[in-house]
């Protein structure tokens, strides 16, 4: 469960590297940060979206969107139902997902890893 602590450290954080990226609630529980990452060699945009019920942070990874989509990384989502799935990525060279340390900053980086290797 989210502490409000927790989530205005995670605001600050987000804010302090990619201000670019605004947080989010939603009435119905929802947290999460919206906004656009440009791949670093098409320089195309892309909508990234990290969206979870604030219940179940920080326990659970913050599923993540990225539109347009791009490689065939994508999986069923159990956690927001977004019939069009989810991205499903590794964090190679990343520490596994720690509710403790881990950070929404932390599944940006994922991306902006994810849009170099795929050539974007």
């Amino acid at each position: 469960m989210l502490d409000p602590r927790r989530w205005a450290v995670e605001r600050e954080i987000m804010r302090q590297h990619f201000p670019w990226i605004l947080p989010f609630e939603t009435a119905n529980g929802y947290i999460g940060f919206f906004g656009h990452l440009r791949g670093p060699k098409s320089g195309r945009l892309y909508e990234v979206l990290l969206k979870i019920p604030a219940r179940l942070y920080p326990e659970i990874e913050p599923p993540l969107y990225l539109d347009p989509r791009l490689g065939d990384n994508w999986r069923q989502d159990a956690v927001n139902h977004d019939p069009r799935g989810r991205h499903c990525y590794d964090r190679p060279g990343q520490s596994k997902w720690n509710a403790a340390r881990s950070t929404f900053a932390n599944c940006i980086m994922v991306a902006l890893d994810y849009l170099a290797v795929k050539g974007a």
